[in-house]
């Protein structure tokens, strides 16, 4: 564990994110204030960009496009965490805006609607569109998201596989929560995510489930049929609540015959390649870009 990753998991400690991850109350308190502001449109922080970033509704949602170009090579769907209730943050922009230019790809990043206010199948219907314009530039296709937006990424392309629709290149994904449910046990790491806690997550796991079973695949996809998914590329640090459901996930698709690759960040927090100036960070990054051109 670098310095500057010591410094990060310092600074995450006294964000006060177990507040409302760690309580089933602070959940529903922070819940509650999230609605009053979700509808609203997201605007795009003032940044020096490598790519050119602009906003464009389609489909009925707030998209985030990157290097919108007709000479970018690939193309990547990018949906971000926050436990299905916060909005995107700049260290998703800085990293889609980054990931654009390195590897030459236009990044499409949806500000999909988010729980409480909405629940996961707006979302699904949004995203099934975005994909379909997307298959029609005929580029190679990466779907990539962190943490919840990690889960989100799996459960599509579990339901793009159950519905015979054709599937992506790739498949990235950055500390994905992939049980909402939170049925696992977490004892072991608890003490040491600066971030997450259970109870206050599970609380949001329900809400965006809405009336579906919190262990249905289309919402937690450790649940799901893994046979015949794309190339899969999972990273996760140990300082995580998450990393033994990943670790389970990872290996129902090693069992299920997936080309899957698992990079464990010793001692790392939850989606550590997003912290950009962090060394095991850059690293992680260098990687994604491998994966992505290859």
């Amino acid at each position: 564990m670098s310095k500057m990753s010591k410094v990060v998991e310092t600074t995450l400690k006294h964000k006060g994110y177990k507040e409302h991850t760690g309580n089933k109350d602070g959940a529903d308190e922070y819940m509650e204030k999230r609605s009053a502001v979700e509808d609203e449109t997201y605007k795009i922080p003032k940044l020096l960009y490598h790519t050119k970033v602009k906003s464009k509704e389609m489909f009925g949602c707030q998209m985030i496009i990157f290097n919108e170009s007709l000479n970018a090579e690939y193309n990547i769907l990018y949906l971000h965490g926050g436990a299905y209730v916060s909005e995107i943050q700049v260290p998703h922009i800085i990293f889609c805006d980054n990931l654009a230019k390195k590897v030459n790809a236009t990044v499409f990043a949806p500000v999909y609607p988010l729980a409480p206010n909405h629940t996961y199948d707006e979302t699904y219907k949004i995203v099934e569109s975005l994909y379909d314009l997307m298959l029609k530039f005929e580029k190679p296709i990466t779907i990539m998201g962190d943490s919840a937006g990690g889960g989100l990424s799996a459960s599509f392309c579990e339901y793009l596989k159950t519905n015979d629709l054709t599937l992506p290149e790739h498949l990235i994904l950055l500390s994905p929560w992939v049980d909402i449910s939170m049925s696992g046990d977490y004892d072991e790491y608890i003490d040491l995510d600066p971030m997450l806690g259970v109870d206050g997550l599970r609380e949001m796991g329900e809400a965006w489930a809405g009336d579906l079973d919190t262990k249905d695949f289309r919402v937690s996809p450790l649940f799901g049929d893994m046979e015949k998914l794309p190339q899969t590329t999972i990273f996760v640090g140990t300082h995580e609540i998450l990393y033994s459901d990943v670790v389970k996930f990872y290996n129902k698709l090693k069992d299920n015959g997936i080309e899957v690759e698992l990079i464990v960040g010793e001692e790392m927090p939850h989606v550590y390649p997003l912290y950009s100036g962090v060394p095991e960070a850059k690293e992680a990054f260098n990687h994604i870009v491998e994966v992505i051109r290859d």
